[in-house]
């Protein structure tokens, strides 16, 4: 059968579990969310192996089939992850997936994740196979009015109360990201517990998460405004913000685009972006930069990180304001950068 993404639970939780799964769609979170819900089901069944392939550039097809063939040294059920990348399998992919659909065993579940996927894969042999032999959920894009049923049943699972003028202006605000939605939601519960929330409060803290979240900072420096982001920066400052976290935001995206940047260097870009789960336009951008970025220089500023960190734990001297300037600038991969870190290297 074919489901939307917020029929999957209901499914896994009144029909016995089928022998394969596809999930798939442009809705990242709910993907994730749904292989994370048929894992707990399946682990809760006995299925208490798990073997995870990765459908990159070269892989071997058979691997899929022996697999499926091979007895488990450890326990009776086992539970196989195919993932896939965004170009699907391919021709020798799908006589494969095919195949294995066809004679699925019964002790082992066949769990295959692909986000995106390209809309003409729902047309093909190896979709249509999954469908007959078991359950593909595909999670599309959220119009208006089901997004807005989406943040209310979102707050509700979260303890968090909010009136109708709240759950549309989420709704508007966040445009259609449900990641974005839900990690509001969630701060909205830790800022307002037992209450009930308005638009005035979902207003306060939209203005309050722009201007001073420290997600802002390296979501500019990655998009290149180098200005915009020592702006926000220097607010971040002004607000009596500590620098650790800040440190962790600049750091994480750092080291992100470091492995992108080696990825595409060495071909293995659309590999590496495959395994991520984030939105689609955030995978480009980060595709784009890792294609011009330079490993060599993002390694320099990982190793300037590690001293920062050790600044802020007060186990080396120097200014750590100074260095997430530097770390800020690098990560904007403006021409600047590289002078600044020169000037400033240990």
């Amino acid at each position: 059968m074919e489901l939307r993404a917020d029929q999957f639970q209901r499914q896994l939780d009144n029909q016995p579990l089928a022998r394969c799964y596809l999930l798939a769609g442009d809705e990242p979170l709910q993907v994730l969310e749904a292989a994370d819900a048929l894992r707990a089901t399946a682990r809760a069944q006995g299925f208490d192996e798990r073997e995870v392939l990765h459908a990159e550039p070269g892989f071997d097809w058979g691997q899929l089939a022996s697999a499926g063939a091979s007895l488990s040294l450890f326990a009776d059920k086992r539970l196989l992850e195919l993932h896939l990348t965004d170009k699907g399998p391919g021709k020798p992919g799908s006589a494969a997936i095919t195949e294995y659909a066809k004679n699925a065993p019964d002790s082992t579940l066949l769990l295959i994740i692909a986000t995106p996927l390209a809309a003409s894969a729902r047309k093909s042999a190896w979709y249509k196979a999954i469908v007959k032999a078991g359950v593909a959920m595909y999670a599309w894009p959220l119009p208006g009015a089901r997004m807005v049923q989406w943040v209310e049943q979102r707050a509700r699972g979260n303890g968090l109360t909010l009136n109708r003028d709240a759950v549309a202006l989420l709704a508007e605000q966040t445009e259609g990201n449900l990641l974005a939605a839900a990690q509001e939601i969630d701060r909205l519960a830790l800022l307002h517990p037992d209450e009930m929330i308005g638009a005035a409060e979902i207003e306060a803290a939209a203005s309050d998460h722009t201007r001073f979240g420290i997600f802002d900072l390296p979501a500019k420096a990655m998009a290149g405004d180098a200005a915009g982001a020592l702006r926000t920066l220097s607010r971040l400052r002004a607000e009596g913000v500590d620098a650790v976290p800040i440190t962790w935001a600049l750091v994480r995206e750092i080291r992100m685009l470091y492995q992108a940047a080696l990825a595409a260097r060495a071909n293995r870009l659309d590999a590496m972006l495959g395994k991520i789960f984030m939105p689609p336009a955030r995978k480009r951008q980060l595709g784009e930069a890792a294609g011009q970025a330079d490993p060599a220089l993002l390694a320099d500023l990982l190793r300037r990180a590690a001293r920062l960190d050790q600044i802020n734990k007060g186990a080396a001297a120097g200014r750590a304001w100074d260095e997430l300037i530097t770390l800020t600038l690098g990560l904007s991969g403006k021409p600047v950068r590289q002078s600044a870190i020169l000037a400033n290297r240990p």
